[in-house]
């Protein structure tokens, strides 16, 4: 808050008259490559921002961009947050492609990025500043709890805020709407009310575990150790809701960063068959450990199930115990790794020439990239089709052209899947008015406009040393 005080005072300096050099010692520029580190160019001026905002990336000299922003927990408590930065090289991709395809209406993108550290409040202080003195029409948040938080921020002020990794079922029914037709906050997630279907289906045996050479047996008693935010929370009330005998299920709750010894001992209490691990890998690490120390674990009967907060390399390369602690060990997330399908492929390829890195090792990636194509396909709606009359680009304009890429029910429409290939195509069909049916790396994205949200496929994934294999493909109930 001290530098948007810092960024107001220096405002009113240039109102008056007085010279920034002068007065506060600060430095003219031209793009923010002019500034040093901690300092963005506003308004000429080489400005304080808030903390973790220390990355512009895109158009950064390009004249006339359409601004973004970006809220990411890129660290955490245990330092890096490497499945963060993967879905942040996602984005970037995407970015990327966009920009080289000369962006929408002749305009490109550049984006603000944040690290909020997985702190709701200091995200809440970025995105203001990202949005007040920014300008950004659009946002890009990850993370349940955070983006939330975030959506407080923008919708108010009329900004787009679309989220690649946000799953809880609160957003199904999120007022965004600020008097417009159309909701400001979207995502290229699926509802944790779907996955928790999935996840009580296949433990319970509902769902047959197409694995060769294995035999699952259904557990008879079920532990959810779960994160208390609307991540955790959400997930461990639609998996005890799909299980009749809800005396077999027990729920050990923490909070994110802090102590898991309260969840242990209820684990240790309850002595479950298997225990659905529903929060993020840092803590996830810390509870294994103390978890099997106390008795619970596979060598006294416990078996784990993984969320897709848990795919990340980072949880089974922590420590050499949870890697051999979690072998062999099943988990779901939103259908990212998909080698078969050749959206994805194209995707994948490209990712790992741009980042020497498998993005299906890492939940969301292909959402990431979806994501920033769908914003930007919403922009090219909003600019319009008259190239001497361009329309504002503004949150609303761009949440309408986001309902233009479903059909509706019983009507068909051409189809482009997001990426490279296709995009200039896609942009045009757009910029015409016209709908059209998107399929993403991450899947069909047949949207639902009045929640913002689409339906998925879920993959069952099977921890095999430090990767991860993807066992099959799951529609989720519809009930």
């Amino acid at each position: 808050m001290r530098a948007l005080g810092m960024m107001t005072f220096g405002m009113a300096l240039l109102a008056s008259g007085c010279s920034f050099t002068t007065a506060g010692g600060l430095s003219e520029c031209t793009t923010s490559s002019d500034c040093g580190t901690n300092s963005v160019c506003t308004s000429g001026f080489c400005l304080p921002q808030p903390a973790g905002c220390d990355q512009v990336v895109g158009a950064t000299s390009a004249a006339n961009p359409i601004v973004l922003g970006a809220a990411l927990p890129l660290t955490n408590a245990s330092g890096n947050a490497e499945i963060e930065q993967q879905r942040f090289n996602g984005l970037k991709l995407a970015l990327d492609e966009v920009n080289q395809a000369q962006g929408v209406g002749g305009r490109q993108f550049v984006m603000y990025v944040c690290d909020t550290g997985a702190d709701s409040d200091r995200a809440v202080t970025q995105a203001s500043w990202m949005v007040n003195d920014k300008g950004v029409v659009a946002m890009f948040s990850a993370g349940s709890a955070q983006t939330l938080a975030i959506s407080e921020v923008t919708t108010p002020k009329n900004v787009l805020l679309m989220s690649h990794t946000a799953t809880s079922s609160a957003f199904t029914t999120l007022s965004d709407k600020n008097g417009g037709s159309v909701g400001l906050v979207w995502r290229t997630t699926p509802s944790d009310v779907l996955q928790g279907r999935v996840i009580a289906n296949v433990i319970q045996g509902v769902t047959p575990i197409n694995d060769p050479g294995v035999t699952f047996t259904p557990p008879a008693k079920v532990g959810v150790a779960y994160v208390s935010d609307s991540y955790g929370t959400g997930l461990f009330d639609a998996i005890q809701n799909r299980i009749p005998n809800k005396d077999n299920v027990a729920g050990a709750q923490y909070s994110r960063n802090e102590a898991v010894s309260g969840a242990v001992t209820r684990l240790v209490s309850f002595d479950p068959d298997m225990t659905v691990l529903a929060g993020f890998p840092e803590d996830n690490s810390r509870l294994l450990l103390e978890a099997m120390d106390k008795g619970v674990g596979t060598a006294h009967g416990n078996r784990w199930f993984l969320t897709d907060a848990s795919k990340d390399r980072t949880l089974l390369t922590s420590r050499k115990e949870v890697e051999t602690e979690l072998s062999g060990t099943y988990g779901t997330a939103p259908a990212s790794a998909r080698p078969n399908d050749a959206t994805y492929k194209l995707f994948a390829d490209r990712f790992i020439t741009a980042y020497s890195t498998d993005p299906g090792q890492y939940s969301f990636t292909a959402h990431a990239y979806d994501a920033m194509y769908l914003v930007a396909l919403g922009s090219a709606y909003a600019v319009g089709n008259d190239a001497g009359n361009p329309q504002p680009v503004t949150g609303p304009r761009i949440a309408e052209g986001l309902t233009k890429l479903t059909p509706a029910a019983g009507q068909t429409a051409p189809s482009y899947p997001l990426g490279s290939t296709q995009f200039t195509a896609a942009r045009e069909a757009l910029r015409a008015g016209n709908v059209i049916d998107v399929k993403g790396a991450s899947g069909e994205l047949n949207f639902n406009n009045e929640t913002g949200e689409a339906p998925s496929p879920y993959e069952l994934f099977k921890v095999t040393g430090t990767t991860f294999r993807t066992v099959q493909l799951i529609d989720p109930p519809t009930d």
